[in-house]
């Protein structure tokens, strides 16, 4: 199975089976299972590095982790969040992980565990996180309808960290606020090239959004008569594809883009459709390879799909409405018996209050041996002494190194017999003198 160059995850709202699953998309086989996560929230679902996969529980304000080649989560370690998460992302590195809960964002650094700021910047429910793929900014949309673009370096190094209170975090400034939709933001697409490419969002207001990152310009306005809910590019970004509430699926090309920033798009005419689904499409992706579309639906069903010729070439049927579904690199850890993580995992802080005197201790493990004494071949005459004399020496200092040990525990035994019988002679001393004053005492008093 490590021939395999890509892999699909997906996870449902019925966790009787599995939290999260790793499939084969040539043969629809079940690679890996990830147990005991209850139910996973949608838009949770991250690899942490090339190690472990983690997602937020739907009722509960927990993250579960797990090792990639292990069902079980990780042991002797709880991630317990302020609050129930609504949108969880991952940097591509593994470092710094970002929650939505409720209005408000929270950034950790994984390998301390530290909180670094909560910004407050929504007015309703985050319901998107998004890192770009060389993970320098995230991406945050809420049921507002606002997206904004942030810089991790500016939010995480804020200058006055040490004197930032739980009342006073959160006034950080994002890079661009895109303010354009009129309801809740339902799905956004990141371009490979990051904040140099293109952002596209799609919303409840039947309206797809394309916007330029370099400069912050809406670039086109797509209209569609349906209220749209998830968005994907192909590889090459010459094409979107958009997931609407009814269950079908459009493709809009972007090498012939309309001269207007606004265009009215008409389904049953010119756009191609992606007709399989009888509920709203949650989460697309495409593959590698760029022919085969994944969709994931509320009618509980995971279809791959051939793009050229828009037809359906395998079903994978779930037990619950898909929550979290999407293409992603074979990853070596999940078939190795031995675990070795690059990553350091460390529990979550849930306040930005710290106190001054607590020191928090992280235990670095490395399977890397580090050469810090030079060694020296035979040919070095200066320090290649010979054996034997070695040997000789080294018995010598341990001879000597046993003497003055003797020699110290001696002088030792033989102070504290001093002090002993010294302060048995004071008290000894003490008390007769003390008798001898009672004595006189009583005495006078005859």
């Amino acid at each position: 199975m490590t021939s395999l160059l890509e892999v699909l995850v997906t996870s449902d709202s019925n966790n009787t089976l599995w939290t999260s699953c790793i499939w084969d998309p040539h043969t629809g086989t079940s690679l890996m299972t990830y147990k005991g996560g209850g139910t996973a929230e949608a838009k949770t679902l991250s690899f942490i590095g090339n190690d472990y996969i983690a997602a937020a529980e739907k009722s509960k304000p927990i993250l579960h982790v797990w090792p990639l080649n292990s069902q079980q989560t990780v042991q002797g370690m709880r991630f317990v969040l302020p609050g129930k998460a609504s949108a969880v992302s991952v940097s591509i590195d593994g470092l710094y992980i970002v929650a939505g809960i409720d209005e408000k964002i929270f950034l950790w650094q994984m390998s301390s565990g530290s909180l670094l700021t909560i910004i407050n910047r929504h007015y309703q429910k985050v319901v998107l996180l998004k890192f770009t793929p060389d993970g320098k900014f995230f991406i945050s949309a809420a049921e507002d309808g606002m997206v904004m673009l942030w810089s991790l370096t500016t939010v995480s190094a804020h200058p006055e960290v040490d004197l930032i209170t739980q009342s006073t975090a959160g006034q950080h400034d994002p890079v661009y606020i895109f303010s354009d939709h009129s309801l809740p933001v339902t799905d956004l697409c990141i371009s490979k090239t990051g904040i140099h490419g293109r952002l596209i969002t799609v919303s409840s207001d039947r309206t797809c959004k394309i916007y330029d990152l370099s400069t912050g310009e809406m670039l086109l306005n797509i209209v569609f008569d349906v209220p749209l809910s998830s968005v994907i590019m192909d590889i090459l970004e010459l094409n979107i594809f958009i997931g609407t509430t009814e269950g079908k699926i459009h493709q809009f090309s972007l090498t012939n883009a309309p001269r207007s920033r606004d265009f009215l798009v008409n389904t049953e005419t010119n756009c191609p459709t992606f007709i399989a689904h009888t509920k709203a499409v949650t989460c697309l992706s495409v593959s590698v390879g760029g022919e085969t579309l994944m969709s994931g639906s509320s009618d509980e069903q995971v279809i791959l799909w051939h793009i050229p010729s828009k037809q359906p070439v395998r079903i994978i049927r779930h037990k619950g409405p898909i929550t979290n579904a999407f293409f992603t690199m074979n990853f070596p850890a999940i078939y190795k018996q031995d675990f070795n993580p690059s990553i350091i995992l460390h529990s979550l802080e849930r306040s930005l209050e710290k106190d001054v005197d607590e020191v928090s201790e992280i235990e670095v493990l490395i399977n890397k041996k580090i050469d810090f004494w030079p060694t020296y071949q035979e040919n070095d005459n200066e320090y290649n002494l010979p054996s034997k004399e070695v040997e000789n020496e080294y018995k010598l200092k341990e001879i000597a190194m046993k003497n003055e040990l003797n020699k110290l525990k001696k002088i030792n035994a033989n102070l504290y017999a001093f002090s002993v019988n010294q302060t048995l002679k004071s008290v000894a001393a003490s008390n007769d003198v003390s008798y001898k004053k009672k004595k006189k005492k009583n005495y006078k008093d005859k």
